[in-house]
């Protein structure tokens, strides 16, 4: 499962997929052709990244003829791991206030800010990369049960690095899932009791929803 949830969550992370996924939000189907003309990008790009968002469901995709046409969603029910992910991302960017507390109108008025599209897609990308990493996975899956844990001997539990433990931990305290504080000589880390925004902790609900199910059926 965690390696489905980095793949997803790395085609989210990229700053062009989520422009890409801006202008899809707003319900209209567009060709690669079409998208690349509003976003001022190569055709060929555009059609490489649209190919890994379709191939992690979170784009629509259908031909008429020799044309392709893309709207923003999933292919895959509710339920399915892209389908909830493809769900957040496009209900953030339809309404760019929702995840932060910040009211803002949807994509694709002209009254809308490209600052306002600027925050709301690095949101995203900032909830996301938390995710996009199988060490890190490991860490949150450790922490997942609200206990402490000492960061020395987690990397030891892990089999990580010293190093590597400790940039990751690092990653996930920037992104406001886990807290850090001091004991003695040592590093003790855990579960933030609260997530940055909405959106940070819609996104954790999601990857916690997905573990609970693979644990059901293991």
């Amino acid at each position: 499962m965690d390696d489905i949830i980095v793949r997803v969550l790395r085609a989210v992370a990229c700053r062009t997929r989520l422009r890409i996924m801006w202008r899809l939000a707003a319900g209209k189907e567009l060709t690669p052709s079409q998208l690349a003309r509003e976003l001022r990008l190569r055709r060929a790009l555009v059609s490489a990244h649209l190919a890994r968002l379709e191939s992690t469901g979170l784009i629509l995709r259908r031909r008429s003829g020799a044309r392709c046409y893309c709207t923003g969603g999933s292919p895959y029910s509710k339920a399915a791991f892209s389908g909830q992910v493809a769900a957040w991302v496009y209900g953030l960017l339809k309404a760019p206030g929702q995840g932060s507390d910040r009211a803002n109108r949807a994509p694709g008025s002209a009254r809308v800010p490209t600052s306002v599209q600027e925050q709301c897609q690095r949101l995203v990308f900032d909830a996301a990369t938390a995710f996009t990493d199988l060490r890190r996975l490991q860490i949150l899956r450790r922490l997942a049960d609200g206990k402490a844990a000492d960061a020395l001997g987690l990397g030891r539990e892990l089999r990580m690095s010293h190093d590597a433990a400790t940039r990751h931990i690092s990653k996930l305290v920037r992104r406001g899932y886990v807290c850090v504080s001091r004991s003695g000589q040592g590093v003790v880390c855990q579960m933030a009791a609260k997530a940055r925004t909405p959106a940070h902790a819609r996104l954790l609900d999601i990857v916690a929803a997905s573990w609970a199910r693979e644990a059901s059926h293991s």
